[in-house]
């Protein structure tokens, strides 16, 4: 079981935590962000168990683990911890997770059951993870909430970025920014939560081409990762590579991820990741010999846009196929939003 001490690659987030805690400072309302895998549910789950332990004081930052609060945090059953996620099969997070169903308005829900009195602790804990996927609605249901937290109540929104989320959500939210890890924390991690057993090479090429996303990295590591990369490099070194065979090379590994939306996506983001490494690492290669590289350029620019088009676009098999003429025609593709 994972306490503060072995935290990986996050210390100045304890020692954060420790200090407010100490003073009487720790407030009630966090917005916790970091890219995908970095750790930010295991310091949410890490606060839970540090607030709701009942053998040990919270300032001490050092819950027992053994006692039954510290169970019930583990297996997610605590009666004073609230969690709330999006659906796998929702793009955004239900209002009716948020205050309840139509015909029961603020009976239930996590805005609701955050305002209830402690059931067995002193304290109550509600996490909401995937806040990226709120929508306005949903995040105006929550202002009061963040703002005016119920006393003993600790509120914990999890996000990949700031940006991602609501001006009104960012204002009222202390946030706390989890780093990139540096590869040997990301080896560390990789190794021990994801089994992974790749070299120390291996790893920092996939924290590389996933841009610091732990999960992204595991998934490049896999088996079918490491032929993916070499496949769609071997592709992209060509002159002219083939539209045809690269689109048909990514729609195998999409659909090899399943029909789940949410994992088609992170396929998608994989494939385009390793052809960004691969056109910045030729852009450094041509720089380096006096090249201008204007067709790299445009390759880069168009892997850039389709990374950023994976949430947004609603046919992946057009995003797919426009981007392999694109990048066989040297061109950046930008037509506007895809789908």
């Amino acid at each position: 079981m994972i306490d503060w001490s072995t935290l990986i690659g996050h210390q100045k987030i304890e020692r954060w935590f420790s200090s407010a805690m100490r003073s009487g400072r720790l407030g009630g309302s966090f917005l916790i962000v970091g890219s995908p895998g970095i750790g930010k549910r295991t310091v949410a789950n890490l606060l839970a168990r540090t607030i709701l332990c009942s053998r040990s004081d919270m300032a001490d930052m050092k819950p027992c683990g053994v006692c039954e609060s510290c169970q019930q945090v583990v297996a997610g059953s605590h009666p004073d911890l609230i969690r709330v996620a999006k659906p796998a099969n929702k793009s955004l997070i239900p209002l009716e997770l948020l205050i309840g169903p139509p015909d029961a308005r603020m009976q239930e829900g996590f805005c609701r059951d955050i305002r209830l009195r402690p059931m067995q602790s002193d304290r109550k804990v509600a996490i909401l993870e995937d806040a990226d996927f709120l929508n306005e609605e949903g995040a105006n249901c929550l202002l009061k909430t963040l703002e005016e937290p119920p006393s003993g109540a600790i509120v914990i929104l999890i996000g990949t970025s700031e940006q991602k989320q609501l001006p009104t959500i960012r204002s009222r939210c202390q946030i706390l920014r989890l780093g990139p890890l540096s590869n040997e924390d990301a080896a560390k991690l990789l190794r021990q939560e994801r089994e992974v057993t790749a070299d120390d090479q291996a790893i920092a090429a996939a924290m590389d081409v996933s841009g610091g996303d732990i999960t992204a990295a595991a998934r490049l590591l896999a088996g079918d990762g490491n032929e993916l990369r070499t496949a769609v490099t071997n592709q992209l070194s060509a002159n002219h590579p083939d539209p045809i065979s690269l689109s048909r090379l990514i729609s195998k590994y999409v659909d090899g991820a399943g029909k789940e939306a949410s994992k088609r996506r992170s396929a998608m983001r994989d494939v385009f990741a390793i052809c960004v490494q691969h056109y910045r690492s030729k852009m450094r290669q041509e720089a380096s010999e006096g090249m201008t590289g204007s067709q790299t350029l445009n390759r880069l620019d168009r892997s850039l846009r389709a990374l950023r088009e994976v949430d947004r676009s609603a046919n992946q098999s057009t995003l797919i196929e426009c981007f392999a003429a694109d990048i066989a025609a040297a061109v950046t593709g930008d037509r506007g939003d895809i789908g």
